[in-house]
């Protein structure tokens, strides 16, 4: 923003369609509607594509690792092991930049249709490779939720959940009594704010 011959700039971290006639409009000459419009658009697309090369990898990674597990080769898994990784590099590259699905939405695009075909054809590999191990019917198990994700990878969900909890009404709460006794700690810093976790009600939490 500029102020006569002073120009003032914030350093707050969001997004750029928060503050779009500082931002986004200052190059693109649209209506603000229009534009977020167009921007949805394009989001839209990428998002499903990014949906679906990430259902194809976890289910290679899956059916790689069931292979593994009936006595696959190093050799049986060479050319399975590079598909599955390219298809992660380029799923991992078209959406580590944020913007690229507006500023170049057809290379973007492009590059999560390459990620969907190379980890398809890491998992018509897999099929050989399981089918000489019998295995040939192998179905990855479902993981389409969250918690049916950390079923699947094993995740001792509500062990963690424990151990957090018995830290922050314990451990944490010894710290914040020391650093007061210190004059380190200042409870009115916690004013306004919410102590939250994703895993159990704000209640539960201690300040």
């Amino acid at each position: 923003v500029r102020e006569g011959g002073v120009k003032y700039s914030t350093h707050n971290v969001g997004s750029p369609l928060d503050h779009m006639a500082n931002t986004c409009l200052n190059c693109h000459s649209e209506e603000e509607k229009a534009f977020k419009d167009r921007v949805a658009r394009k989001l839209e697309r990428k998002t499903e594509l990014t949906k679906t090369a990430m259902d194809v990898i976890a289910r290679a990674h899956l059916e790689a690792g069931k292979a593994w597990e009936l006595g696959a080769t190093e050799a049986e898994m060479k050319d399975v092991l590079q598909d599955i990784r390219h298809a992660q590099w380029r799923w991992d590259y078209s959406i580590a930049s944020h913007g690229s699905f507006f500023h170049a939405p057809e290379e973007t695009l492009r590059i999560l249709g390459s990620a969907i075909n190379k980890g398809q054809e890491a998992r018509i590999k897999l099929r050989a490779v399981l089918a000489k191990y019998k295995a040939g019917d192998y179905e990855a198990p479902d993981f389409s939720t969250k918690e049916k994700a950390q079923v699947v990878i094993g995740l001792p969900y509500q062990k963690l959940v424990d151990e957090k909890m018995t830290f922050l009404n314990g451990l944490r709460q010894e710290w914040v009594k020391e650093q007061m006794q210190k004059g380190l700690y200042d409870p009115k810093a916690w004013e306004g704010m919410v102590f939250n976790t994703s895993y159990k009600p704000v209640e539960t939490a201690k300040k």
